[in-house]
């Protein structure tokens, strides 16, 4: 059975998570706190604060339900309750997600999707929609890609994603393809003819395979960079190792 979609969410059941800090799958955590507040006359939210058991950091996670188990007295425990898509419940987290982005990828291209997410986490599907096109749009400038339309002077999106593919090659062209519908989704047209057919969960998708795609343009290039650095080492001191032991049968 495939059970890789675990890993892509926040929590996994309730006892077990995804660590957004040490980004250790599966792990166990505790529920340290939880209150409340009044979000409106009519509506209140709990808060519930989670710490990691391997590397004991914290996060913070909204909720309009108080999903917590009841014991034998009706009274709420220090665990959630079984059986129960925690994910779903909570409208917002910090840190956002599992997936944190990486340092490598650029701040601004960062701080656009975290906005992005934090929209779409309160529900602001336009404001999250206008996050993720302006991230699309701030990565062409950042990489000197954008190619602009010789008519209206403004700047020709799907001209310029294939020309940000160009440029990193070693990413599959699909994943920039993918770029380029989603600045189609996410644009004003949507916006004012067909919002709709948009759904958070759609969006959050959207989202995620945005940061995909960074993770692949400035992360892994870097990895792969500092793995060869290490066979590059590997290789200096077997050589160094080679040499002076031939040294030392020819002293003999």
């Amino acid at each position: 059975m495939d059970l890789s979609h675990l890993d892509k969410k926040y929590f996994i059941d309730a006892h077990k998570y995804n660590c957004p800090f040490c980004k250790r799958n599966h792990v166990s955590f505790s529920l340290q706190q939880t209150t409340d507040f009044d979000w409106s006359e009519k509506k209140k939210c709990y808060v519930f604060i989670v710490r990691c058991n391997s590397c004991q950091n914290e996060s913070l996670h909204f909720c309009y339900e108080d999903i917590r188990a009841t014991d034998f007295h009706g009274s709420p425990t220090s665990y959630f309750r079984d059986k129960l898509d925690i994910d779903s419940k909570m409208f917002f987290s910090q840190p956002s997600s599992f997936f944190a982005l990486d340092e490598r990828i650029p701040r601004e291209i960062r701080e656009l999707i975290f906005e992005s997410e934090k929209a779409r986490q309160a529900n602001l599907l336009v404001g999250a929609s206008a996050c993720l096109r302006k991230t699309i749009y701030e990565l062409l400038v950042y990489e000197k890609v954008v190619i602009k339309n010789e008519k209206t002077g403004r700047a020709d999106y799907q001209a310029s994603i294939k020309n940000l593919k160009s440029k990193f090659q070693s990413v599959a062209p699909e994943l920039f393809d993918a770029l380029g519908d989603i600045q189609e989704l996410a644009s004003d047209n949507v916006h004012e003819g067909s919002w709709e057919a948009w759904d958070s969960p759609k969006l959050r998708f959207i989202i995620e395979l945005t940061k995909a795609t960074l993770h692949e343009m400035y992360v892994v290039p870097e990895e792969r960079k500092e793995r060869l650095g290490l066979l590059g080492q590997m290789k200096s001191a077997f050589s160094n190792s080679k040499s002076t032991s031939s040294k030392n049968e020819e002293e003999k």
